[in-house]
């Protein structure tokens, strides 16, 4: 499984990505979208909890000199539900800012359900608003 590409069954695709879309749309999102993947992400993350030290995902929660940093979250996203994104966000200190946005009735593929493009420019918005400022800065310029 390590060393070569693992695939997703249409019911596996569909609780991890389109758990949210009727299952007509959901199978042809299937068909198109879902390619094999390397299995080493799944093993490395398997991993991760039994090696000590920083792997290859490793965080520096505390660097202020990144850029601001929005999480995105579908209300029913099964892979990163709003919970585990609230937690990741609160993980991260410092002066950089760091928000979630959890959008209610979207799934992980939120880009391919109808109403993609108002979160879109919401993003668009928040990214443009925050682009060049720390936490103080941004506060400053309302």
């Amino acid at each position: 499984m390590r060393h070569r590409a693992v695939g997703f069954t249409w019911e596996q695709w569909n609780y991890a990505f389109t758990n949210a879309f009727d299952e007509d749309e959901s199978r042809r999102l299937y068909e198109r979208y879902a390619i094999p993947a390397s299995g080493g992400i799944l093993w490395n993350s398997v991993l991760a909890n039994l090696m000590p030290g920083p792997q290859d995902a490793h965080v520096d929660y505390g660097n202020d000199a990144r850029p601001p940093l929005l999480f995105v979250s579908g209300g029913e996203d099964h892979i990163m539900p709003p919970s585990v994104q609230r937690s990741n966000a609160h993980h991260y200190h410092g002066d950089t800012v760091t928000e979630v946005r959890e959008y209610p009735g979207y799934a992980h593929l939120l880009p391919a359900q109808e109403g993609w493009e108002r979160i879109a420019d919401e993003v668009l918005e928040w990214a443009l608003a925050h682009a060049g400022g720390s936490r103080s800065q941004v506060a400053g310029a309302s």
